[in-house]
């Protein structure tokens, strides 16, 4: 949708419009625009660097018609163009569907309040409010010092007061209403600590490269080894195993006859056996001779 680029804002300067809130589904937001971090500085090369229509007769003259826009991100510290498609069907309020408000984006890293730490039973702690990665941005109103935000707690006492508060473990902002009371049993009317100045702000998150994108369409998935038929020809050494020889004669124990084609050294099994092997056995009598 957009990119990050190492851009010179078109005729310098530090304002422009402050993105304050996204509509679901609406063309701001498929553009990618970001809540309390984006600043729009220029439309193609209109630099936005005055409060006046200019933004606005852009957007009218240029309905259904893809626009290209340049922002500066604080939370990045980067500048990206993307482009944005103004519409009147897109099913929520204005072109973009964003709300916006001109003003200076120089220090807009430096407003924060970093929420500490949270005691149980608290306005905070019943709020949602998360120690140590919760930073409050903003309000309905505007917050410019580091007072602003202690002015305006002391002047919600006991009434719903709607911040704006960005996560930096999710890296997402998100409405938080919180009820600021001096009797809820704790020290404070919120009940945790606040930290303002150079050690509290957001830390700069690193712009993201794109990945290079592989196509793997002409390998070939890989066969096993184990799989593959061995080609013509091939013939697959065995390796012998080992068997008993067959037992070698040395000695002839008595009662016993030696074949007569039998050759010393070699074994008997592997030895022409005799015609008749049962009269080789002297043991044996001769057969009765027949009757005349």
């Amino acid at each position: 949708m957009g990119s990050s680029q190492s851009l010179e804002i078109p005729g310098g300067g530090t304002e422009g419009y402050h993105v304050l809130r996204v509509q679901e589904g609406s063309p701001g937001q498929q553009a990618g625009l970001e809540a309390f971090f984006d600043f729009i500085v220029s439309i193609g090369n209109t630099r936005l660097d005055q409060d006046n229509d200019t933004l606005k007769e852009l957007l009218k003259t240029n309905v259904d018609k893809e626009l290209l826009v340049t922002v500066y991100n604080s939370k990045t510290q980067s500048i990206r163009q993307t482009t944005i498609i103004p519409s009147m069907t897109w099913g929520g309020h204005g072109l973009l569907g964003v709300s916006i408000r001109f003003c200076s984006f120089e220090g807009a890293n430096e407003n924060v309040w970093h929420v500490l730490e949270v005691h149980p039973s608290s306005p905070a702690e019943l709020a949602g409010l998360k120690p140590f990665t919760d930073y409050i941005i903003g309000a309905d109103s505007a917050l410019h010092e580091s007072e602003d935000l202690f002015t305006l707690i002391e002047a919600h006492e006991s009434r719903p007061l709607k911040l704006y508060v960005y996560n930096t473990t999710d890296d997402s902002c998100r409405e938080v209403t919180i009820t600021p009371n001096t009797r809820w049993g704790g020290e404070g009317s919120l009940g945790c600590g606040i930290g303002y100045g150079y050690l509290h702000r957001i830390p700069v998150r690193s712009v993201p490269e794109a990945k290079p994108i592989h196509n793997h369409s002409h390998l070939q998935p890989k066969i096993p080894v184990a799989a593959q038929p061995p080609p013509a020809q091939y013939t697959v050494p065995m390796t012998p195993t080992a068997s008993p020889s067959p037992p070698v004669v040395t000695a002839v124990p008595p009662g016993f006859a030696i074949p007569p084609n039998y050759t010393p050294g070699l074994p008997l099994d592997s030895q022409t056996p005799p015609t008749n092997p049962i009269s080789s056995y002297p043991s044996a009598p001769p057969p009765p001779a027949p009757a005349p």
